[in-house]
């Protein structure tokens, strides 16, 4: 998001225009996505579809030190002049989930955990395949993602 009014930048001396944004100064083992599914003061659920990869999740451009752009040294006049600084690539592998169905005031939570390369279904005391093949498939078209938990890869 951009913010309205620039911003004075001590590094460049002058004022320019800001991006507001949401970093992370370190990173989990273990993430936990919470996405937000109810609207309290409209008193609704938000059920719209969220789209969500199963593997190699880069969090790396959410670092910081990552979050900045290089103004090149051929005009310093031109916003046209700054380029992405190269993140480094912090990957996830979704390895659970927590669905909700229902509406706002009453509803069932289920939860798919990935075990081996095999997704699993689980609801309250019944556990079977996702779905097909290993059932990845299913779990990313399940209606109602409300959690996912994402493990960060070990760099190679």
């Amino acid at each position: 998001e951009t913010l309205s009014d620039p911003i004075y930048c001590p590094s460049c001396k002058r004022k320019s225009k800001t991006l507001k944004q949401h970093t992370f100064a370190k990173l989990p083992r273990v993430l936990c996505l919470h996405l937000k599914r109810f609207d309290a003061a409209n008193n609704k659920k938000i059920s719209d579809f969220v789209s969500y990869p199963a593997s190699n999740l880069d969090m790396g451009k959410y670092l910081p030190h990552w979050c900045e752009k290089v103004v090149s040294k051929e005009s310093k006049d031109s916003d046209s002049n700054e380029v992405d600084a190269e993140s480094p690539k912090v990957l996830y592998d979704l390895f659970a989930t927590v669905n909700h169905r229902g509406t706002l005031n009453q509803g069932h939570y289920t939860s798919n955990v990935k075990c081996g390369n095999h997704w699993y279904h689980c609801n309250d005391a019944f556990v079977c395949d996702a779905g097909e093949g290993n059932g990845e498939k299913e779990v990313l078209l399940a209606e109602g993602a409300y959690m996912l938990f994402y493990l960060k890869k070990d760099r190679k």
